[in-house]
């Protein structure tokens, strides 16, 4: 049986509490891959908005990029899991994450009577970033290409006119340099700084996991941790890869002022509405209390 997400009569104490507040949620690319997933996403946003929290959405497309590059004969070049980004792959996460998942998540939300401003709207030209400077990596010095680290997040470009009807910015991993030319970035790292910019209630990340595991075969996720706990796990060998990242940017934006950050999974049905609006929630929640 479907799980139909929490009651209304569970619901309701968390809608009280976070109604009005800033609600940054980052989906990972391969949410995309499987429309039954992304259409089960839009419904609880549109929850969300509709119970009067302000959710601001950052999404990547990694694996889609892998496969259009594929598809055009261009190499796939990554070093410590970040993509060096060429002018022609640059092409390729516009038009893939820019143009196709964009479009199609703004599409899916304005189906679900949430209006949403996406990459057509300039939504991308908040995210203030420099060019990533060549680092050292294993040795040896790594040029990044066409890649930015965010500097600065422009929160009224991000959000319109305070006067108007709240619009949802949608946001591709892509931002913009000083002279207006355009940049590949790391989801995680822009939802991380959009929410410490935006001095939001909650950093929510979606993925295909249900959160932060103990050890691949632990029954299920940590529920809680600690900002210390998190940085004492994210220095061992019990995370690897993305979810290293992941509290990376979870540190960051607890570091930045931001109260909690959820790790969920976003496959799994109602993810998003047990996770804010119960008291158990589904996944691993991160304070920002005992460093």
């Amino acid at each position: 049986m479907l799980d139909p997400g929490p009651s209304l009569i569970e619901a309701a104490p968390f809608i009280r509490r976070f109604a009005g507040q800033q609600v940054v949620i980052k989906l990972g690319g391969e949410l995309f891959d499987r429309g039954a997933v992304i259409e089960r996403i839009v419904p609880q946003i549109a929850t969300l908005f509709h119970c009067g929290l302000r959710p601001i959405l950052v999404h990547g497309g990694g694996r889609q990029i892998d496969e259009a590059c594929s598809r055009r004969g261009l190499q796939i070049v990554k070093h410590g899991g970040r993509r060096v980004t060429t002018r022609a792959v640059l092409q390729v996460v516009i038009d893939v994450v820019a143009g196709q998942l964009n479009q199609t998540f703004c599409r899916l939300l304005s189906q679900a009577n949430v209006p949403a401003r996406g990459f057509a709207a300039a939504v991308s030209t908040a995210i203030r970033c420099q060019r990533r400077p060549p680092r050292v990596i294993d040795g040896r010095s790594v040029d990044f290409g066409e890649v930015g680290d965010v500097e600065a997040v422009a929160v009224d470009d991000l959000l319109g006119p305070a006067s108007e009807r709240y619009v949802v910015p949608v946001l591709p991993s892509i931002g913009t340099l000083a002279d207006g030319s355009q940049v590949n970035v790391n989801a995680d790292s822009v939802a991380a700084r959009v929410a410490v910019a935006l001095r939001a209630q909650k950093l929510v990340m979606l993925s295909r996991v249900p959160g932060v595991m103990e050890h691949l075969d632990a029954d299920g996720p940590i529920s809680q941790l600690t900002m210390r706990q998190t940085r004492e796990l994210k220095a061992s060998d019990r995370v690897i890869g993305g979810m290293r990242a992941k509290l990376e940017e979870a540190l960051r934006a607890l570091d930045g002022g931001v109260s909690q950050v959820h790790i969920i999974s976003g496959i799994e049905p109602n993810t998003l509405l047990r996770e804010i609006f119960t008291e158990e929630g589904c996944g691993t929640l991160i304070t920002g209390g005992a460093t």
